[in-house]
């Protein structure tokens, strides 16, 4: 199968390139690409050089990152971890999918794959391919849930109303949370939050609100019961660690890119007991793996998925062709968009 690929070949620097993929073997899947989504957070990080895999190399054993001679990553790279596609041709063995169905991959932005049949996730005939590009990101923010420990009418904040913030503020009012506060410096974002995604209240800090001391009037001072953070800046890190109440939980989504030097800890953090909580989708909180695992995680999400409000998330579809384009854009104008996908 003759196909299009998108190459990272250096920092900020995407190339279209063309390849031939083989034909599906034993227990394998040829998919038709028809919607990729790009991750405007952990993608970036990889797009711009940042992410630590360019110059070290994680070892598996202590899961340490560590100097290497060969980094884990060298260019070029194809990646991308949000592919829907059609089945058009299975390999011998295959049982779970045929031709016509469409699936949820973990693959790059590129117009085909041959893959393992266990690599692949079949979707359900109610729901749009389009929107099944967030499946990822939906799974990242559901574990950010589950990792919350949220209760009903607790009031949740989140910082960063990009996609994974407002897709935290969806989950937060399934699971009976309230209020919900949407925090952003963008306005129309903040108007998305309670328009698309169901905030009951939005905070602009750059309208100088004190998002801590606005939340405490809230709540009678308690702060809030979860706070999580998924804007990536250290500034917003530092503010939920104010806004989140005594002994409680700031629940971290954001992959950050280098040293953090607003965040201080002598302050709040210290003094209130805070708990920071790494939420990372590769995991499942201890506390709940005898009951979850990642197979339960993902069904769960796809059953949840028709009650969300997901097609008003994506607010710029365009063609693969425009890959490097739309890569250059969620970099240098990020304020534009809230979530890009790639239409094949």
């Amino acid at each position: 199968m003759k196909i299009s690929a998108l190459e990272i070949i250096g920092p900020r620097q995407v190339r279209l390139v063309e390849d031939i993929l083989p034909d599906p073997g034993e227990k394998q899947v040829e998919i038709r690409s028809l919607y990729s989504g790009i991750s405007h957070g952990t993608e970036m990080n990889v797009y711009r050089g940042d992410a630590p895999m360019w110059s070290m190399k994680q070892d598996r054993e202590t899961r340490l990152f560590v100097s290497a001679e060969t980094p884990e990553w060298r260019y070029p790279l194809r990646y991308g971890y949000a592919c829907v596609g059609e089945i058009m041709r299975v390999g011998p063995g295959v049982s779970t999918v045929r031709p016509g169905d469409i699936v949820f991959c973990y693959a790059p932005h590129q117009t085909g794959h041959v893959l393992s049949e266990s690599a692949v996730i079949k979707l359900p005939s109610d729901i749009d391919p389009a929107t099944a590009v967030l499946l990822a990101n939906l799974n990242t923010t559901f574990n950010g849930i589950l990792d919350a420990d949220l209760h009903p009418l607790e009031c949740a904040v989140v910082f960063g109303q990009g996609i994974l913030g407002q897709l935290l503020v969806q989950w937060a009012k399934l699971a009976g949370a309230a209020p919900v506060v949407a925090v952003d410096m963008i306005g129309w974002r903040l108007e998305l939050s309670q328009q698309v995604s169901g905030a009951d209240i939005v905070l602009n800090p750059s309208q100088n609100a004190d998002v801590a001391m606005a939340v405490r009037k809230l709540t009678e001072n308690r702060g809030a019961d979860v706070v999580f953070e998924v804007s990536a800046s250290d500034h917003a890190l530092h503010e939920a660690i104010r806004t989140v109440c005594y002994n409680g939980r700031v629940i971290v989504l954001s992959w950050y890119a280098g040293a953090l030097p607003n965040v201080y800890l002598g302050r709040e953090y210290h003094h209130n007991r805070i708990q920071l909580i790494s939420s990372q989708t590769g995991g499942i909180r201890p506390e709940l793996s005898h009951r979850w695992s990642l197979a339960r995680r993902m069904q769960a999400v796809i059953a949840a998925m028709p009650r969300l409000n997901l097609r008003g998330l994506l607010t710029n579809i365009v063609n693969y062709l425009d890959g490097p384009a739309a890569y250059e854009m969620v970099d240098k104008r990020p304020q534009e968009v809230l979530q890009v996908v790639l239409k094949y």
